[in-house]
């Protein structure tokens, strides 16, 4: 239908370095920030995510497949951009709360894993097209149910959506999986590792504007300690900012996964091992590794060489001070003013869309560099303690008498064509820094029609 955006502009910030202005996105209905992902953690773990171009694309055949534990490290603690695919929704599984079954089951499944998702810090969550038919027993019986290239083509498609560095399968591919859908999973992650750069694979999605890419490297899990590992990880580290280990913290996340658990949640209190095996690489790494991305140069002023291409005239220095800005900025971070960090992150924002500005035509980069602009803009509102909402509500629900107390606000039904709604909009700063808001805009489809009621902006008292 459409979204929101606000133009803010933090007036210290103004004064040091010009008019950046910074574009704040709605948090859409139900996804909130967790508690450790506001205020001083939160913008702290955002600062680790804009200090690299790290990313990693999990797979798994259903939800709560998933190893939360090492997601919530690479992402919590490593600022990875993380992206999760699981093959099916789920649907045929058993549920532990409720009668639903098939469909609604899935659409159960889907929601607890978006709430999970929340625990591990995962960026982007996709599904493929295929279906859980119920238990397999064997990678063939799925493989025929579902057709390899059908499976192969998804993944492939999201690859080249995602473009992640590393691909990581919880599964093998063979029957130390047990199920089949698990072995599939495994199996074709292999596989799209292998053909996703190639554009003359699945050659309709070339034609459709998505790109050839095939990650640096791929890994698969399930590894047993006494066997030829390539990585060990342990997720049972503490982490001060979560108040909780990663493990015990995705494992919260997990619980939330009731109609496969019943809510159950199991700690650990110390370490948590996970062992994976590289088994494909397009650059050279050692043995015994000690991080996914081993012979992958992740830092900012090494993107176009990460790429292995030239970088166009003045983008080198423009990263370099991308690079220092966040350097400044995590030096300048403290728990007691997290705002602190906005002066040098404006100047790094405004580095970043220069950057875009003159990388304009390769592709590649931009879409790396666009990440970069987003995390920017995203941390800058965290560290000011910026809250955007918009409600909907039908005209005739408006009223200048106060509602009763404890009242829940009125639900929207579906907007049927011809049909007129109010938007309200409610904008915070928390920051020590002084915000002024300039404008809010609704930008909507083709079709809709918006007028504005009264004042645009109207401070709260």
């Amino acid at each position: 239908m459409g979204r929101f955006t606000s133009r803010v502009l933090p007036r210290a910030a103004a004064a040091a370095f010009g008019a950046a202005l910074i574009t704040a996105a709605v948090i859409p209905l139900g996804s909130d920030p967790l508690p450790q992902d506001r205020g001083a953690s939160g913008a702290w773990q955002q600062l680790l995510k804009l200090a690299t171009t790290a990313s990693v694309m999990h797979t798994t055949a259903h939800p709560d497949d998933e190893h939360g534990g090492v997601l919530a490290w690479l992402s919590r603690k490593g600022g990875v951009r993380l992206s999760l695919l699981t093959l099916t929704r789920g649907e045929s599984g058993d549920n532990a709360i409720g009668s639903e079954l098939f469909d609604a089951l899935g659409l159960i499944r889907t929601e607890e894993l978006l709430t999970a998702d929340r625990y591990y810090g995962v960026d982007n969550q996709y599904f493929t097209t295929v279906l859980d038919y119920g238990f397999s027993k064997r990678l063939d019986e799925a493989l025929d149910k579902w057709g390899r290239e059908n499976v192969l083509r998804d993944v492939v498609r999201i690859i080249r959506m995602d473009r992640p560095f590393v691909l990581l399968s919880r599964f093998q591919g063979n029957q130390r999986d047990g199920h089949g859908n698990h072995q599939t999973a495994g199996l074709i992650t292999i596989d799209a590792f292998k053909v996703a750069g190639d554009p003359n694979v699945f050659p309709e999605q070339i034609r459709e504007g998505l790109r050839p890419w095939q990650p640096f490297k791929v890994y698969i899990g399930g590894v047993r300690e006494d066997e030829d590992w390539t990585l060990r990880i342990d997720s049972g580290e503490y982490s001060p900012w979560l108040g909780d280990s990663y493990s015990n913290f995705a494992r919260r996340g997990l619980s939330f996964q009731r109609s496969q658990n019943s809510g159950r949640l199991n700690v650990a209190p110390g370490p948590v091992y996970g062992y994976y095996r590289r088994v494909g690489s397009r650059v050279q790494a050692p043995v015994k590794e000690a991080s996914f991305f081993d012979g992958i140069d992740t830092a900012i002023p090494a993107l176009f060489k990460t790429l292995g291409r030239p970088a166009p005239a003045g983008v080198d220095a423009l990263l370099a001070t991308v690079d220092r800005s966040v350097k400044d900025a995590m030096t300048a971070f403290t728990l007691a003013d997290p705002s602190a960090v906005v002066p040098a992150l404006t100047a790094g924002l405004r580095a970043t869309r220069q950057a875009l500005e003159k990388s304009a035509e390769d592709p590649e980069a931009l879409f790396l560099l666009q990440i970069k602009a987003r995390q920017f803009e995203e941390v800058i509102n965290r560290a000011l303690g910026i809250d955007f909402s918009a409600v909907a509500q039908l005209a005739a629900q408006r009223s200048a008498a106060a509602p009763a107390p404890f009242a829940q606000p009125p639900d929207l039904p579906p907007v049927v064509q011809g049909q007129s709604f109010e938007i309200h909009t409610s904008f915070v700063s928390r920051g020590s820094m002084e915000v002024r808001l300039e404008t809010v805009a609704i930008e909507a489809d083709p079709g809709w029609s918006i007028q504005a009621m009264g004042p645009v902006l109207q401070p709260a008292p």
